[in-house]
C-alpha cells in the first residue's frame, strides 16, 4: 500500500485491473473445485460448460442506463424499504 502514494493514474489503474483479473480468475477456481467436489458425492450431472459460460454472461452483461427520474424513483423506493426519512431541502 506504501506504493500506492508513488504511482501515476495509469499504473493505478493497471493495477486496479489486474487485481480485477486475479479475483475473477480465483472465483473460476473456486467455482471449478467446488464442481469437482461435486462430482465425488453427488449423482446428477452438470456440465461445467454451462455453468462458466453462465458466469461469464453475467460479468459481460451492459449496465441498464436510467434516466435521471428513473434513479430519484429507485433511491426513494431504496430509502422506503430501509426504514429511512425523507428530506427535502428549499433553496
Amino acid at each position: 500500500m506504501s506504493e500506492f502514494w508513488e504511482m501515476t493514474p495509469y499504473e493505478l489503474n493497471m493495477a486496479a485491473k489486474g487485481y480485477s483479473r486475479r479475483r475473477k480468475e480465483e472465483e473460476k477456481n473456486l467455482i471449478m473445485q467446488a464442481y469437482l467436489t461435486s462430482r465425488w458425492v453427488w449423482t446428477k450431472d452438470v456440465p461445467i460448460e454451462k455453468i462458466l459460460n453462465n458466469l461469464e454472461l453475467e460479468v459481460g452483461k451492459e449496465k441498464k442506463v436510467m434516466t435521471d427520474e428513473q434513479m430519484l424513483a429507485q433511491v426513494k423506493a431504496l430509502n422506503a424499504m430501509f426504514g429511512g426519512n425523507v428530506k427535502t431541502c428549499n433553496p
